[in-house]
């Protein structure tokens, strides 16, 4: 059964904008799952990829930036929460220390990076605890005697940075 152009409008509009799946927006408007596929395959050969927009929209929108905003939020927490720990640790010798920094430092560069693509506002904030992420390894390989001040330092300091817009 031949549907008209106003119906694959539709359907691109419920898979793109409102992003429901496309077994549901197929269901709402009564289009097999093969005619719809074979539509997005038939836009995607023309340039114009479902998804990717689906993904585009997704990213600009509010609830979703907010969202990625508590997401980064709460690995924050946890990420200082180890760092409490990792300071608090007397069983743990120079090297193991080291390598714990290092192997965290690595997560959060990877971590903020892809915070950096998925919501560009954060990207400033991500410059800012970069920067004291590093400072913070630095200190611990090359002056671990002056570990406890620098922490003492670091959480006003980055209060002070968050006023800085």
């Amino acid at each position: 059964m031949a549907h008209p152009a106003e119906k694959r409008t539709q359907l691109r509009g419920l898979y793109v904008f409102q992003r429901l799946p496309m077994e549901a927006a197929c269901a709402k408007l009564g289009v097999a799952r093969s005619t719809a596929n074979r539509w997005k395959q038939e836009a995607a050969a023309q340039g114009d990829d479902w998804d990717m927009v689906r993904s585009a929209v997704a990213l600009g929108d509010d609830t979703f930036k907010s969202l990625s905003a508590k997401l980064l939020e709460d690995y924050l927490v946890q990420h200082q929460a180890t760092m409490d720990l990792l300071r608090d640790a007397k069983d743990m010798g120079p090297r193991q220390r080291a390598e714990t920094l290092a192997s965290m430092s690595d997560s959060f560069n990877k971590t903020m990076a892809s915070f950096k693509r998925l919501n560009p506002e954060l990207d400033k904030q991500a410059v800012q605890l970069d920067v004291l992420q590093r400072f913070a390894s630095f200190a611990q390989q090359r002056y671990p005697q002056h570990l406890s001040v620098l922490v003492e330092m670091l959480e006003p300091f980055g209060q002070e940075l968050a006023k800085v817009r």
